[in-house]
């Protein structure tokens, strides 16, 4: 099954705030799990500043550029997970947001859920 991992880091949190032992850490990390399976694909996002967000609630879209006033908890990444069960996700989740903790980034919000349905496979 597949999972998908939002990451909502502090709201004041800077590029310059993450540690370069982080980014050092989080490379063979995700080597590790790329190569057994385990992780699909992550990625960073860039801020909410350089964002649109579409809406549809008129029945004509509406677009708006980022920043998003009504937001007040911005994804800042994700991850996408191969595993057994959400028990096993929620350990691969565990140990990414160990690796962050460890390096001084203790405000991480994860949310982790199942993918349902979609083209994951």
């Amino acid at each position: 099954m597949r999972y998908f991992m939002s990451i909502i880091p502090p709201a004041d949190l800077k590029p310059e705030d993450v540690s370069q032992g982080l980014m050092d850490a989080m490379g063979p990390w995700m080597d590790k799990g790329l190569k057994e399976g385990t992780l699909i694909s992550t990625g960073g996002l860039k801020p909410a500043e350089e964002g649109r967000r579409l809406k549809g609630a008129t029945g004509a879209i509406a677009v708006t550029d980022g920043p998003f006033a009504e937001a007040k908890e911005v994804v800042g990444g994700y991850a996408v997970f191969e595993a057994p069960d959400i028990d096993a996700a929620t350990r691969l989740a565990g140990e990414f947001m160990q690796m962050h903790i460890d390096h001084g980034l203790k405000d991480l919000v994860l949310e982790l859920r199942e993918i349902a349905g979609g083209a994951n496979y």
